[in-house]
């Protein structure tokens, strides 16, 4: 498989999962709405939502990093390569982009940690008993998917892929 390919690959999953996070967060919003209104007009609060809230969310978020990370929209800075030159630019690019790179294996790595903690001791949701663990093995998973495709944007800069970042022009 091509880089090129590769590419498209990547984008693809990336994207897939950003509607898969954004629907789960559509899927809460809802949720989020009913229980209010059910709890203005019927005195009937829908339990789930509080209780799932915070691993749905952060399910959501984790699943919206992919794409961040394969369309590079992360904030950068792009100042260096007009003060130190276009090669010392890029080699800021490298070593932040590996920055990232080893920054998200340590959180994808501790977040594998945290869920086979929530498993061990059958971590539930406070008032439906929910197990949080597969929440949490979930975020991982996605988590170590960006660190792959993080991965695959380091490699791009190490051979020079996005020559318009290091030469100071805004891409």
């Amino acid at each position: 498989m091509t880089i090129e390919g590769i590419d498209r690959a990547a984008k693809a999953i990336a994207r897939a999962l950003a509607v898969i996070g954004l629907g789960a967060l559509l899927c809460f919003a809802l949720m989020t709405m009913a229980d209010g209104l059910l709890r203005f007009f019927a005195a009937a609060p829908i339990d789930a939502v509080r209780d799932v809230g915070g691993l749905v969310a952060a399910f959501a978020v984790a699943c919206c990093i992919p794409v961040a990370i394969v369309e590079r929209s992360n904030i950068t800075i792009r100042f260096v390569s007009s003060f130190v030159g276009p090669r010392a630019g890029r080699a800021a690019d490298v070593a932040a982009s590996l920055l990232v790179l080893v920054v998200l294996v340590l959180i994808a790595w501790q977040f594998v940690v945290f869920a086979k903690q929530a498993q061990a001791s059958g971590a539930a949701t406070w008032m439906l008993r929910i197990p949080a663990a597969p929440f949490w093995w979930a975020v991982a998973a996605m988590l170590w998917v960006s660190a792959l495709l993080q991965a695959h944007v380091t490699w791009k800069y190490l051979r020079g892929d996005f020559p318009e970042e290091s030469s100071g022009i805004e891409g």
